[in-house]
Parts: C-alpha cells; sequence; structure tokens
C-alpha cells in the first residue's frame, strides 16, 4: 500500500501543478491577451493527467477502504485549484496515522516436514 500511496502523491502533486498553470497561466492568457496556444496545449495534457491522477487515487482508495467522502474529496482536489495539494497533504498524514495505529505483522513461520 506504500507503493500506491506514493504513486498517488505524485500524481497529486504533477495534477495540481498543471492545473494552476491552467488556471493561472493558460485561460488568462487566452482570454485576455488573445493567444490561446498555451491554453490548447496545456488543457488536454491536465486532462490526461487528471485520469491517471482517479486511476492512482482509485488504486489507494481501494486499498485503504476509504470511505465515500474522502473519496470525492479527493477527485474534487484534480479541478479546484490548491486543493490537490491540501487534500494531498490530509491524505499522507491520515494514512501515516492509520498505519501507525494498526498492530504490527507477525512473521510467518513455516513448518519444514523432515
Amino acid at each position: 500500500m506504500h507503493g500506491a500511496l506514493i504513486r498517488y502523491r505524485v500524481m497529486a502533486f504533477i495534477v495540481g501543478t498543471a492545473l494552476i498553470v491552467l488556471v493561472f497561466v493558460a485561460i488568462p492568457l487566452r482570454y485576455w491577451a488573445g493567444k490561446k496556444g498555451v491554453a490548447v496545449v496545456v488543457a488536454p495534457i491536465h486532462g490526461y493527467l487528471y485520469i491517471i491522477y482517479l486511476i492512482a487515487a482509485a488504486d489507494l482508495a481501494r486499498r485503504a477502504h476509504w470511505k465515500l467522502g474522502r473519496i470525492i474529496l479527493v477527485v474534487a482536489a484534480g479541478f479546484v485549484p490548491f486543493l490537490a495539494f491540501i487534500v494531498e497533504h490530509r491524505v499522507n498524514q491520515q494514512m501515516k496515522a492509520e498505519w501507525a495505529a494498526e498492530p504490527p505483522e507477525e512473521p510467518v513461520v513455516t513448518r519444514v516436514e523432515e
């Protein structure tokens, strides 16, 4: 499950950054400066990255048995500027707290018949 958390965190940072570039650079350039080139490139990239982000989040949600509220918050984090960074931090802290609260796994001992 640690790998799923790392994949989710990486995608949250990438999607959050792409969304900020889209909202605060590409869209203003398109509508205020009449230059649509940046938006034409950044918008589809953010869209594809958001799909990968959703897959990473779904994988983590499935492994961690998340409730619906957390899933909805994570989905919304991909299309609300700056929310991806806040939600990623909260998810990371919650997952670490949940792991710390779990009892340690006992090693599996196999018997060898002689």
